[in-house]
């Protein structure tokens, strides 16, 4: 579920033309408003770039067990190896999905004819649904005759006796489980309010040739975002809880009136930060009851987009738009090196995006004197098609921009 925000980052820029190097003239003032609803999100893209469901499956096994301090590795040193390795106590699977609606704003002045200042927040309400089911039962049985057939004597026997009286472990036995010995809160549906992180910079036009230009922008990400509980499992925040600080450079070229390229290229500084953190066990076993504090090097993100504008008249405009997100791996630093390396391991992410844009606007009437007001809404749909580590999302977007 933490994974899920970077698809809603509220990043839109304030540009008032579709031209990406040009800037607000002195004095002018933009004021932005956009709404997101994305699609039920029930799967995402993993490891290996494949998809996969969003809660995933697991298996209790003897060496599952052997993780809880409660058994210690006793179950190892107790069982033969042909029962340890087919123990199970079954397995299961976590049927999630999420689904957001974001309200974000923005706000852009020209501090002169070449340089504008502008900021932009989001207002996130998010809502999970979790529920775990069972799809294979135990081998106690199994493991128990298996004992039994083996001439290990009155040990056998007795280990045997003991596994045919094990408690069965349900899915609301694994839920107490996880609540009770690992302090989690019961795992189901969320609901969850809040602010993300607040982006605010200038945006600088280096070049402007009529037909070609480069801008380019250095900024904040400032942590005014909710973070996410470490001890709710299905819990999403809306901010990272850390400084970042990026430049931007942005260019295109005007081929004639009704046709025109642009891209940008960002990256991000993502600076250290400390949490407290539930300190995992294990590589693939990251539930745990204890906490320790971490510093957290979150990895920095290059983010590229590419877009070309095709206008069929004044007033409306298609824009397909390409972007590509890759975010290096994290790094932890804490007295528990080997936890530093479960939390950091597969910890890099990628992501493809595609997106159409259908424009209205009156900016270019009201340049030619043909309009009151200069105003643009934007008709976006967004879906990430291919990925590491990011969900699979796809999500509708209506944009109001007014410069008055």
């Amino acid at each position: 579920m933490k994974k899920i925000l970077a698809a809603l980052t509220f990043a839109a820029s304030l540009s008032a033309s579709a031209q990406v190097w040009k800037t607000l003239p002195k004095g002018v003032r933009i004021l932005g408003y956009r709404n997101v609803v994305t699609s039920k999100v029930n799967s995402n893209f993993n490891q290996f770039r494949s998809e996969s469901t969003l809660g995933g499956q697991f298996k209790v096994d003897a060496a599952t067990l052997d993780q809880i301090p409660a058994f210690g590795g006793t179950l190892q040193a107790s069982l033969p190896a042909e029962v340890y390795k087919d123990l199970s106590v079954g397995e299961y699977k976590v049927d999630a999905s999420a689904q957001f609606n974001v309200h974000g704003t923005g706000f852009g002045y020209g501090l002169s004819d070449k340089v504008m200042f502008y900021g932009e927040i989001a207002y996130y309400t998010a809502q999970v649904q979790a529920d775990i089911k069972r799809t294979k039962g135990n081998t106690y049985e199994a493991a128990a005759d298996y004992l039994e057939q083996q001439n290990g004597g009155v040990l056998d026997a007795t280990i045997a006796a003991n596994l045919r009286t094990m408690v069965d472990a349900d899915e609301k036995s694994v839920q107490s489980f996880i609540t009770n010995n690992y302090g989690y809160k019961p795992i189901g549906n969320w609901y969850g309010t809040g602010y993300g992180d607040m982006e605010t910079g200038l945006m600088a036009k280096v070049v402007d040739r009529g037909v070609w230009g480069l801008m380019f922008y250095p900024g904040v990400i400032l942590p005014t975002g909710r973070q996410d509980d470490p001890n709710i499992l299905q819990d999403v925040g809306f901010g990272d809880g850390q400084f970042d600080l990026f430049s931007e450079f942005a260019t295109g070229y005007v081929f004639n009136d009704y046709f025109n390229i642009g891209t940008t290229l960002r990256y991000t500084y993502q600076a250290p930060t400390t949490k407290e953190l539930r300190i995992p066990s294990s590589r693939d076993y990251t539930l745990s009851s204890e906490k320790g504090e971490f510093n957290i090097k979150y990895g920095d993100k290059v983010n590229w987009m590419v877009n070309s504008t095709f206008s069929f008249s004044d007033w409306l405009s298609f824009t397909p738009v390409y972007r590509f997100m890759y975010q290096m791996p994290s790094q932890f630093n804490s007295e528990y090196a080997a936890a530093d390396e479960y939390l950091a391991y597969n910890s890099d992410k990628m992501e493809h995006q595609v997106q159409l844009t259908t424009t209205l606007s009156s900016i270019q009437p009201f340049l030619k004197k043909k309009f009151l007001l200069p105003a643009q809404i934007n008709f976006n749909v967004v879906q990430t098609v291919a990925g590491k580590n990011v969900p699979k999302v796809g999500r509708f977007e209506v944009e109001f921009r007014m410069m008055f």
